[in-house]
């Protein structure tokens, strides 16, 4: 027992990117068409908590964050993107083409561009 305890004492350990490499593994372990990769998925989890290259495996980490923060972002632009549809509506400016959000069920009102001051109609 103590000499495993010493063996894994300077290993990297387990982190998100394992965490989420081992449930993938997992899940395309459930096809049989998939099973195999899954089983490479969860040995590459294995392997990176077990590994004494913690340099590495801290970069790999990070290439993993920056790309899943990439994610998260699309994902709330999209979100957001969807609230101001359902609230907001938008036009364009007649004059300079400027786009104004004016918030929706407002019946028709008098928008006025803020960029070059024309004052239009429209049914909000």
């Amino acid at each position: 027992m103590n000499k495993y305890t010493r063996y894994f004492k300077d290993s990297y350990g387990w982190d998100k990117l394992s965490t989420y490499l081992s449930i993938i593994g997992l899940l395309l372990m459930l096809s049989k068409y998939s099973s195999l990769f899954g089983l490479m998925l969860i040995a590459a989890a294995t392997f990176r908590s077990i590994s004494k290259n913690k340099y590495k495996r801290y970069r790999e980490l990070q290439a993993f964050e920056d790309f899943s923060l990439i994610f998260r972002q699309r994902i709330y632009r999209l979100k957001q993107n969807l609230y101001s549809f359902r609230n907001y509506k938008t036009f364009k400016c007649p004059n300079c083409s400027q786009k104004l959000r004016v918030p929706r069920k407002q019946g028709k009102i008098v928008v006025t561009c803020k960029k070059c001051g024309t004052e239009f109609k429209k049914k909000s």
